[in-house]
This record gives C-alpha cells, structure tokens and sequence, in this order.
C-alpha cells in the first residue's frame, strides 16, 4: 500500500519513520518549501498553514506529568512561529541558503511524505502508533490510515480490529 501523507507535524513524521521495519519514505525536503515560510513572514499564509501546534486542553505524558495548554500559551507559540518566519525571511534575504535558515524556524513545521508498507509492516505500525498512550499525532495520522487500510484488505482488516487494535501487541 503507498500513503501520500501531508498536513502532519514533523515530528510525527520522524515517529513514524522510528519504527519503520519493512515500510519505506519518501519525504519532502524543507530545502525546496522554504517559500512557504516566506509566505508566513509575508501574511500569505496563516501561520497554522504551515507550522503545526497542538490542540487546546489538557494533556499528559507518559511518566504522569499533567499540563494545560492554555489559549495564551497557545498565541505566543503562534508570534514565536511568526517571529521565527520572519528571521528566516531576513536571512534568506541575506542571501542564507535554505539548509542554513530552515534550522531557525520552529521544528514542527508541517510535513509531506510518502510511505509504502505490506500488509504486515502496517499491522506493525498501527500497533505501535495507535495505542493510547502514543504520541497524539500519530494517534490521528493512524485514524487516517485505517480507513484505507480496510479498504484495501479487508478480512485482515476485521481480523486485526477484532483482535489486535489499539492492544498494543506488535503484528506478527
């Protein structure tokens, strides 16, 4: 099965790509989508067009640490990622190449990649990246999966929801 996956983090991607036994990428270089950033600094483009923030609300991580991320929390993320796209926007203007300047900007720019997997490999993926306490991105490009995943075999489909989804056991 080949996936075009867009909108996501980056972060997601690379977890992702972490447990990629038998799935392989193709990703797009941030080298070639620097005027998206320009478009940023420019007012072209919102901010969230291209820099990735999670959600409002409460969250929790793994080792039981509990937080809020609060709407102004959240706006001073947004002016930071602003602020980042404008220095970047200078430096590219300085004449910085882009491989230089994409290391100013915010790290969860918002990613684009292919992804090819068997029937096994993406079993594999969706039992480490659908549990619940997996990163929540992950969680969402996992929903945005399945559907396809169905479609494409769906008696192993019913099988694995039957027996393995979201149980957090590693495809066989």
């Amino acid at each position: 099965m080949v996936l075009n996956i867009g909108w996501f983090p980056h972060s997601t991607m690379q977890q992702i790509r972490t447990h990629r036994v038998g799935v392989s990428f193709d990703v797009q270089s941030f080298r070639y989508t620097g005027s998206r950033i320009l478009d940023v600094a420019s007012g072209k483009q919102a901010v969230e067009e291209v820099f990735y923030l999670r959600p409002l609300g409460f969250y929790s991580d793994r080792q039981g640490k509990k937080y809020e991320y609060t709407a102004e929390q959240r706006q001073q993320d947004l002016d930071w990622c602003l602020a980042a796209s404008r220095h970047y926007q200078t430096r590219i203007e300085q004449g910085f190449s882009e491989e230089h300047a994409r290391g100013l900007i915010p790290f969860d720019i918002r990613q684009h990649w292919v992804m090819s997997a068997n029937v096994r490999s993406l079993m594999h993926l969706l039992d480490l990246r659908w549990k619940a306490d997996a990163q929540l991105e992950a969680q969402k490009m996992c929903e945005q999966i399945w559907p396809h995943f169905q479609a494409w075999v769906p008696a192993i489909a019913a099988w694995y929801e039957e027996n393995r989804l979201k149980k957090a056991r590693l495809a066989p």
